[in-house]
């Protein structure tokens, strides 16, 4: 009888070690986890507001816009039309869009790649403008909200709309998966308008780089 007890009191020991030991495991993989998801969700909610205050209640700034100085029939007063960036230009610098992936568009912010934690889209400052000479760079967090961003391919468009409104549109002829120490692309251009955009893959994994090419088609 005593050696029944015993055995039932060491694997009761055992059974309160192995769950102690759960437990500690579940909350180590918490605390690795918890700090990129938070990420996430704060990037989220960023690209959010920027996005809803840049659209405005009619979100209709990525349909083609009237002139600045568009004067209606019989007046002499030039009609009024929403500025797009209208918070600081290193906040809401351009508009980024997808005409092939209907809902997938952000604000880019202007500044270097260390905005990406606050955000999911920056222009690098550094290199050119919208419609500008030379080779213009964003670099893009695809969670949450740009997951899709890995079924674009050559042919398809990315639409670029400026701070005032002008928009430019870019076709993508060239898509590249590359290990991060591969990416050569990303060097300044001396002549020509390209934009490069680069984002991670996989999802969630982001051990590699997606690299786009594209050059400008209209503005």
């Amino acid at each position: 009888m005593r050696s029944r007890f015993a055995g039932w009191g060491r694997r009761r020991r055992i059974g309160n070690i192995l769950a102690i030991t759960g437990a500690v495991l579940v909350l180590a993989g918490i605390g690795v986890l918890l700090p990129p998801v938070l990420g996430v969700l704060h990037r989220g909610g960023n690209d959010k507001q920027l996005l809803q205050k840049w659209l405005g209640p009619k979100s209709a700034i990525t349909k083609v816009i009237p002139q600045q100085n568009e004067t209606p029939v019989n007046s002499t007063t030039p009609a009024t039309v929403p500025a797009c960036g209208t918070g600081p230009a290193n906040s809401e610098y351009a508009l980024v869009a997808f005409p092939s992936l209907p809902g997938v568009e952000g604000v880019a912010g202007n500044g270097n790649w260390g905005m990406l934690t606050q955000r999911s889209v920056v222009h690098y400052s550094d290199s050119p403008g919208p419609g500008g000479v030379g080779n213009m760079l964003l670099a893009l967090h695809r969670e949450p909200n740009f997951e899709p961003l890995g079924t674009l391919k050559a042919g398809n468009q990315i639409l670029i709309t400026a701070r005032n409104c002008q928009q430019f549109t870019y076709t993508i002829t060239q898509v590249w998966v590359e290990n991060p120490s591969q990416v050569t692309q990303l060097q300044p251009i001396s002549q020509g308008h390209f934009l490069t955009l680069v984002t991670c893959t996989p999802l969630w994994v982001d051990t590699q780089r997606i690299v786009i090419r594209a050059t400008l088609t209209a503005s």
